[in-house]
């Protein structure tokens, strides 16, 4: 590495957001360009993963790039005449992570793809140790996912090209976190959000409640006149009173028609991710709606109850 590294890469070439929304890339073409651990930093620092550069605490002055054998990089940033030192994740999406940068791009890559946790592990030769490591890293980018569509809600329904009402189906939902995926669940908070049919379209908005009050408001100001709401939401069947939607209750339909319904919604919440790039670093959207563990609890309880009445 000739001379002081200052810069991972020329501030000039750093994406855009336009141009990361825009980029493709394959897993082929993701393994070359983080082959070497130079070349995954600067990869990343493009895509604003990774500061692009650091100041020295010290005297505020750049701190130069160097080689750190001990490190799981292979680098760090570092002010030789005072001392100051300072990891190339410090401030990133990775800071709090011990794995490889470089395996932890290629579960996201994959995890993106909706491949299941055991390939995930065998493609990353991961042991069945990690188990526990890829179940986290897979909420975490669940919470990355629920974080951002919360900030960046966007109006969805109306009506298509031919002028027919599209399809949006609306539901609420239980959240659950742990602080950076260690310890006990914080205490759950309620989402209420919505998504296009056979689209990508979707918003989802924190609650307080689901009263009524609450609900209406909301529908109005994300969903567009014009829509057909599919809603078990019992509660936001009036919105179409005061304003031009209609709406079908799935709870009340058919029972085909029902099944067919909660389908969608829960073939949503587990399969529906795509690609969304926005602020400083690469995030990845879908609408999930973390039931799963409060459902294991559910069946965990009920599966004792049944042996105990056994054991009776």
């Amino acid at each position: 590495m000739a001379g002081r590294i200052l810069q991972l890469v020329d501030p000039a070439i750093i994406l855009t957001d336009p141009e990361l929304r825009a980029e493709e890339i394959n897993f082929t073409d993701l393994n070359l360009a983080i082959l070497e651990n130079l070349d995954m930093l600067q990869w990343a620092a493009r895509r604003r993963l990774l500061r692009n550069s650091v100041l020295c605490g010290t005297c505020n002055q750049p701190a130069s790039l160097n080689r750190y054998a001990q490190g799981v990089d292979g680098y760090r940033w570092r002010c030789n005449a005072h001392n100051f030192s300072i990891s190339v994740r410090n401030a990133s999406f990775f800071e709090r992570s011990h794995l490889p940068l470089r395996k932890i791009l290629k579960f996201m890559y994959l995890w993106c793809h909706d491949l299941p946790q055991n390939y995930i592990m065998f493609e990353l030769g991961m042991g069945p140790d990690s188990r526990h490591t890829v179940v986290d890293w897979s909420n975490f980018m669940r919470d990355i996912c629920q974080e951002d569509l919360i900030r960046n809600p966007q109006e969805i329904g109306g009506l298509d090209d031919q002028g027919e009402p599209v399809v949006v189906e609306i539901d609420e939902s239980l959240f659950f976190h742990r602080k950076y995926h260690r310890g006990a669940h914080r205490p759950g908070h309620w989402v209420f959000g919505g998504v296009e049919r056979g689209g990508e379209k979707c918003f989802m908005v924190e609650v307080p409640n689901r009263t009524r009050e609450t609900l209406e408001p909301l529908v109005e100001r994300y969903i567009l006149p014009g829509t057909h709401i599919i809603s078990d939401v019992y509660s936001v069947l009036g919105v179409n009173k005061k304003v031009d939607f209609y709406t079908t209750a799935i709870s009340s339909s058919p029972k085909d028609l029902q099944k067919k319904h909660c389908v969608t919604l829960e073939d949503l919440r587990k399969n529906n991710k795509f690609i969304h790039q926005t602020g400083p670093m690469i995030e990845v959207d879908f609408f999930q709606l973390q039931e799963e563990e409060v459902g294991e609890e559910k069946e965990e309880e009920e599966e004792e109850e049944e042996e105990e009445e056994e054991e009776d």
